[in-house]
């Protein structure tokens, strides 16, 4: 077992936003999204992988399939593999977001 506590790993930089790896093990990748205020993601996709959010703290826009989502404090998203997302921090404030990653390649 391994053990993180989250507010040891938040670094914000004001260039562009960061993952920061949490845990990573066969088919499982988990990280932290940090978005400081007007940060975003562009709209991207992956075949193989499945994703859930879930914002920790903050509040920004996630857009699923072109559609803008409001999000804030304990939503929690999934995102299928295969659908379009991308991140954008409409707030004042840091915007922390949960990344979990599940590779469904391997699936038969």
């Amino acid at each position: 077992m391994e053990k993180i506590n989250i507010a040891d790993i938040l670094e914000f930089t004001a260039e562009k936003s960061a993952r920061k790896a949490i845990f990573k093990a066969g088919s499982l990748d988990t990280g932290l999204l940090l978005y400081a205020p007007g940060q975003t993601t562009p709209d991207h996709k992956h075949s193989d992988i499945d994703e859930v959010f879930y914002v920790i703290s903050g509040k920004g826009t996630i857009s699923i399939n072109k559609e803008e989502i409001s999000v804030k404090e304990k939503d929690i998203i999934f995102s299928p593999a295969g659908e379009t997302h991308g991140f954008h921090n409409t707030s004042s404030d840091n915007w922390v977001v949960l990344q979990i990653k599940i590779d469904i390649s391997s699936k038969e």
